[in-house]
């Protein structure tokens, strides 16, 4: 039987803006129905193709820790539902984080088989610094109102710098297999809110989606003596477009040329799923 796949989502998930909308009875209009979900339409695709998939929602912004306690309690849940003793993790962006955290800190290394990361800043990012040295006194401010916005701190390059190496020893012994993926692409074609981050993150780490730098997303081949395996999107993405959202000139392009595109990033999901499903 092949193990459920959890999908988990980054921080400031967008979906979250419309969500209501979809579960008041919007989705079914949809083709196919999960098409405007944070992960566009590629648990149907997965689930299409014989996996049984979940995507479950954390806190929207808050600490990583946070995020990763209630991960964990997700999975939990997944595997009491489905009877399966593991899961895979598809994650993006700072669900990577999460999950990460979630192995290492909450005893949830037996219960994973693989963790494939796309678009996660392992190493942080330089736009969460310059961010955070501009308006850091914003996260307090939001948090005395109810927002919790304190995950935005556990992107900079200092913090996740301190979670690799406390978590070093732990990764490099336990059984989950790790899996990188890392996009990039051109200025010209990201969309345009991620402009300013892609430029920041150029001059100061070079190749990005706009808002992770590849080096970030790549991580590290290596965890002591275990193999990490380092992938590239198999096409040219911003941030977005590695959730199967906003192709590239999805303004400008016919209707027609988007669908292709689409589907390729979901049949990469498709790919990484089998990879883990054959050991990686």
């Amino acid at each position: 039987m092949n193990l459920p796949i959890v999908l988990a989502h980054g921080i400031v998930p967008f979906d979250a803006l419309y969500r209501p909308l979809l579960q008041a009875g919007l989705r079914k209009f949809l083709r196919p129905p999960d098409k405007c979900d944070y992960f566009g339409g590629i648990a149907s695709h997965l689930e299409k193709n014989g996996y049984t998939v979940f995507a479950p929602r954390v806190p929207f912004a808050a600490g990583v820790h946070k995020r990763a306690r209630a991960l964990k309690r997700r999975v939990e849940a997944v595997l009491e539902r489905t009877g399966a003793d593991r899961v895979h993790i598809i994650a993006h962006s700072m669900g990577g984080l999460d999950a990460r955290h979630m192995i290492v800190d909450f005893d949830m290394a037996d219960r994973v088989a693989t963790l494939t990361t796309i678009g996660t800043p392992h190493l942080g990012t330089s736009f969460a610094d310059v961010g955070l040295a501009k308006v850091d006194w914003l996260i307090g401010l939001t948090g005395a109102f109810g927002l919790n916005l304190k995950g935005f701190r556990d992107l900079s390059t200092k913090a996740t710098a301190a979670f690799n190496e406390r978590a070093l020893n732990a990764e490099a012994s336990n059984p989950v297999r790790y899996i990188t993926y890392a996009a990039h692409q051109g200025y010209a074609r990201i969309f345009t809110p991620l402009k300013l981050p892609w430029k920041i993150i150029a001059g100061c780490e070079g190749a990005n989606d706009g808002l992770v730098p590849v080096t970030s997303a790549a991580w590290t081949d290596k965890l002591g003596s275990k193999t990490v395996r380092q992938e590239a999107f198999p096409v040219p993405a911003d941030h977005l477009n590695e959730l199967a959202w906003w192709e590239p000139c999805e303004l400008r392009a016919p209707r027609q040329a988007r669908k292709p595109f689409k589907n390729k990033v979901r049949d990469a999901y498709l790919k990484m799923v089998r990879d883990a499903e054959q050991g990686g």
